[in-house]
């Protein structure tokens, strides 16, 4: 009966050995971890593509674009570019006419007649000029504000990039504990098995189930940041927050290239330099309201006709043609504007380089975090395959029935943590390329 029971148990040994080492075979089970790995990922396979279907496979790139056609921010913005394109046809005009109306309380008496009432018609005229150069302001205005739009546009493109790689960290990294939990499930079973040969103890076996539950805690704590982060992905995009997302199951930063970048079209230096042109077209218009100021019009009287007396042209109305001018003798406030515009040209060049310096530190660091981040990726895969191979040779002592379950369990949990550190860096790099995309040409 002994005999029997240690063959069983051999038995046992061998077919939970099979499924964790690569390296051992068995003629009566043909059962082995390729198998088992290919099962596995069989199921993925299916669970990801019918989540893909389930979310119409949307890619990050409809993200984008879904949120550029909802964003508020971004309409809010555009609207204001129209606002500033219409304001130009709102200067293309000239002052309103001035028509009035007035009747003699005490009708004055002239020779021809006593004045009744009186009409007059003023116009203000324009400097010659002067509407071109308020066009030009309000052109000059709608230009500046179209970079606070495509300033807008990059911020909310990255700040979904962003969410987005956040969101596959998360899920990548659940599936990474549970297919580490599955591996623990196995290490349980074989030292249960085992226990009942004297070649492990329940101290193993204890060992095994708090790593277990400590990736089982994990799992589930990962589940809800994955459900919060995807109601606040979907706030982002400004939708539903309960829409479900699709995102993808692996990333490669040798997928992603990152180039010399320069930050001289970005829309903040954009702006600034549009400011120069600005302010000119602003000196134009000071110049032009600096001249006279040209009013044309006429009055008209109406004359009553005199009975007491016959005289020539009795009753003859009174038409009055007239101009003035409006002239700034004593103004000194356009002088003033005129220098305040030429203090703030003289800056632009010193904002142009402050600002490009800010950006250049941002992306410099930007571009740092991002090889830093490649090379934690490429040291983590390293660190994950040498794992593995020690985990393969330690289980080849249990073609022996001999298995160090306190190594195994270390080598496993190190694994892990290189599986975690590959993903997180994944995560990095590609954040990182999008914030060298947002500060960057």
């Amino acid at each position: 009966m002994k005999n029997n029971k240690k063959i069983n148990n051999t038995k046992k040994f061998n077919q939970d050995k099979m499924i964790i080492c690569p390296n051992i075979s068995s003629e009566k089970n043909s059962f082995s971890p390729l198998t088992f790995r290919f099962s596995l990922k069989v199921l993925l396979i299916f669970h990801f593509l019918f989540f893909i279907f389930d979310s119409n496979a949307q890619s990050l790139d409809d993200y984008l674009k879904i949120a550029q056609q909802n964003n508020s921010m971004l309409k809010i913005k555009t609207a204001d570019v129209a606002l500033s394109l219409e304001k130009i046809n709102e200067v293309n005009t000239i002052d309103n006419t001035d028509i009035s109306f007035g009747v003699f309380a005490s009708t004055p008496e002239t020779r021809v007649g006593a004045q009744v009432f009186k009409f007059g018609v003023d116009q203000k005229l324009p400097w010659f000029g002067e509407l071109k150069a308020k066009k030009e302001v309000a052109k000059n205005v709608a230009e500046i504000k179209q970079f606070d739009v495509a300033l807008a546009d990059k911020e909310l493109v990255y700040n979904v990039k962003a969410a987005y790689y956040t969101l596959y960290y998360q899920q990548a990294s659940t599936h990474i504990l549970k297919d580490n939990k599955q591996v623990l499930k196995i290490y349980e079973k074989m030292a249960l098995a085992a226990l009942t040969n004297n070649k492990a103890t329940m101290s193993d076996v204890l060992k095994i189930r708090v790593q277990k539950n400590e990736l089982h805690s994990k799992v589930f704590q990962n589940l809800n940041s994955i459900s919060y982060l995807s109601k606040n992905f979907n706030k982002l995009l400004q939708r539903d927050e309960n829409i479900p997302l699709n995102i993808a199951d692996s990333l490669n930063v040798l997928d992603i290239l990152v180039t010399n970048k320069l930050v001289d079209t970005h829309p903040l230096i954009l702006k600034i330099k549009k400011l120069d042109a600005f302010y000119t077209a602003q000196n134009k218009l000071i110049t032009s309201n600096s001249k006279p100021k040209l009013t044309v019009g006429v009055d008209y009287i109406m004359v009553k006709n005199r009975t007491d007396i016959a005289v020539s042209q009795n009753g003859k109305d009174i038409f009055m043609p007239k101009i003035s001018l409006r002239i700034p003798l004593f103004n000194k406030k356009y002088n003033s504007q005129h220098k305040q515009l030429k203090i703030q040209q003289d800056i632009l060049s010193e904002k142009i380089k402050q600002q490009k310096t800010t950006l250049n530190i941002a992306l410099d660091d930007a571009k740092l975090r991002y090889e830093n981040a490649v090379l934690s990726v490429v040291a983590a895969q390293k660190n994950k395959e040498e794992t593995q191979r020690a985990i393969n040779v330690d289980l080849k002592a249990y073609e022996t029935g001999i298995l160090d379950y306190d190594k195994i369990l270390r080598l496993q949990i190190q694994k892990i943590k290189f599986e975690l550190k590959e993903i997180e860096a994944t995560k990095k790099a590609f954040i990182a390329k999008a914030k060298i995309k947002y500060l960057s040409n």
